[in-house]
């Protein structure tokens, strides 16, 4: 099985889901909240004691659904997407659908 390239902790946010590079249990973020610099703490679905992450702790990201405001190069139009950065990446170009 292959897996996605990994990110930081620090990119993660209420909603997402990702995995310990040791370990491949989805882990759905409920809520998360700055502990002590470097560190967050994320309660998780379904565990009672949230886990601590450092800032640049390595993750596998599952689903981070984010918005993006794109403006597509042929006619400037201006579209919100939203797309799920471990599947699509992070958009640096776009062409809309009437092209």
């Amino acid at each position: 099985m292959t897996h996605p390239p990994t990110v930081a902790a620090a990119a993660l946010q209420a909603g997402d889901t990702f995995a310990l590079l040791d370990n491949d249990s989805a882990l759905i973020i409920h809520a998360k909240r700055r502990h002590l610099q470097p560190l967050w703490l994320l309660d998780l679905e379904g565990h009672d004691s949230p886990i601590t992450l450092r800032d640049d702790e390595p993750i596998r990201p599952l689903r981070m659904l984010r918005a993006f405001d794109l403006t597509c190069q042929l006619c400037a139009r201006t579209s919100r997407r939203v797309l799920d950065l471990p599947v699509h990446g992070i958009p640096h170009t776009w062409v809309c659908d009437q092209h």
